[in-house]
């Protein structure tokens, strides 16, 4: 019985399928001027999202050398994931129909009136039935933060629980202008306020508290420094900090299949795996893509925008086995001056990810394919929920006003120190 087996069943059984200005720095609380939310206009300010689709199209990733399937970024970091998670996603649209239990993940539309495009968030509230004492707005990593209320469900109803806390889950699709799905997620957080206070009773002081894993972290980072919304934020949370390239980033598909093999869910050898991603990065710098902003982008911006009590308010989770995390580079922009507290956790990049998937927890039409295949299919799962136990109780000790541990193993705060002593 294998994960990777179930994934690929998923996948298999589906029937086909500008860099953005600053905005203006504006409140998220909706006790402001007016309780609807100003679309915020877009300027171009290079030409670096016209580069970067220029450069899409002639990127290949399909070894035949004809023009049938052109490259993009979701397909690079993850298209048959991106299937599969969808699959799990139809099952859930399944079951809201049906009678709901306190404490499940509920969706909401937050378009406005005449606007025809849907803005899903995925709200979970407390277990308990009673008001939250917060609000918690969640940004997962690439791909596994198209759909949050699946691939983060098992460490977010863990924190929400120890909290009694509310989270709305802003799920985005992977793409290379983060300014954008910044300002969007923005957009999306208080239109979110305003839902939660109007029709369901939220008390407009409840803190709020963004924690993001990966890239939203850096999304969130972003939105924080475009728009001042920090200020009104109770706490920030950056869970490994992704800062990487486009390129560097497409190993967190390498690193994804060797989590799996490790825990015994697919093939032996890391060999194919290592091969296809090496090719993949290498075609991608070929042509020059790259996230707006970059990495270096980055780091200015968040050195420029983020003042002391921003700064205050911010704590880094990373940890110890975890070759994806910028968080060392992050802090080191704010050496000399204050700087963001860190907890130092044992795990690994994915630690924030726990699946448990059961046979009723799949679409019908993928039941039949995934117990052939894996010969009487039960149950699987992928993540190691030691660590990831770890991590709720970290993040709930930092929001209950806790400074930061090092949870890591003796051995590993021991070579820390020496490698730090090294440098110096």
């Amino acid at each position: 019985m294998t994960l990777l087996l179930i994934l690929a069943c998923l996948s298999y059984s589906a029937c086909s399928s500008s860099v953005a200005a600053f905005v203006s720095p504006s409140s998220i609380s909706s006790s402001a001027t007016s309780r609807h939310v100003k679309k915020v206009t877009a300027y171009t300010v290079t030409n670096s999202i016209q580069n970067n689709d220029r450069r899409l199209k002639s990127l290949r990733l399909n070894s035949d050398g004809n023009s049938a399937a052109e490259g993009n970024a979701a397909d690079a970091i993850g298209g048959d994931l991106v299937t599969a998670l969808a699959r799990l996603d139809k099952k859930f649209l399944a079951r809201q129909g049906g009678n709901k239990k306190i404490g499940e993940w509920t969706i909401l539309d937050l378009k406005e009136e005449g606007e025809a495009t849907p803005e899903i968030v995925y709200l979970l509230e407390p277990t308990s039935g009673a008001a939250p004492s917060c609000v918690i707005f969640f940004l997962g990593g690439a791909v596994l933060g198209q759909f949050p209320h699946i691939s983060y469900s098992a460490f977010l109803e863990r924190v929400a629980t120890k909290m009694n806390a509310s989270v709305v889950a802003i799920p985005y699709e992977v793409g290379l202008d983060h300014f954008g799905i910044a300002q969007g997620a923005v957009n999306r957080m208080k239109k979110a306020v305003i839902e939660c206070e109007d029709s369901r009773g939220y008390p407009s002081n409840l803190p709020k508290y963004a924690l993001g894993h990966s890239l939203g972290a850096k999304l969130h980072s972003i939105g924080i420094a475009a728009t001042g919304i920090g200020e009104e934020l109770s706490g920030v949370g950056f869970v490994s900090y992704n800062n990487f390239g486009f390129a560097e980033t497409i190993t967190m598909g390498r690193s994804f299949a060797k989590e799996m093999q490790a825990g015994g869910f697919g093939p032996g050898s890391n060999a194919a795996f290592d091969t296809l991603f090496d090719l993949a990065g290498m075609a991608v710098s070929a042509v020059g893509l790259e996230f707006t902003p970059s990495p270096s982008e980055t780091e200015k911006i968040v050195k420029s925008k983020f003042d002391e009590k921003v700064l205050e308010k911010i704590r880094m989770f990373c940890f110890d086995d975890d070759d994806l995390d910028s968080t060392k580079s992050i802090v080191e922009c704010f050496e000399g001056g204050g700087a963001p507290s860190v907890s130092n956790l044992p795990g690994t990049h994915l630690t924030p990810v726990f699946l448990k998937l059961g046979l009723d927890d799949l679409p019908d039409e993928a039941k039949g394919v995934a117990s052939q295949v894996t010969g009487g299919f039960q149950n699987a799962s992928f993540g190691n929920e030691e660590t990831l136990d770890l991590l709720v109780e970290e993040v709930s000790d930092w929001m209950l006003g806790k400074g930061p541990n090092d949870r890591r193993p003796a051995r590993k705060q021991i070579a820390g120190i020496i490698d730090a002593e090294m440098e110096e």
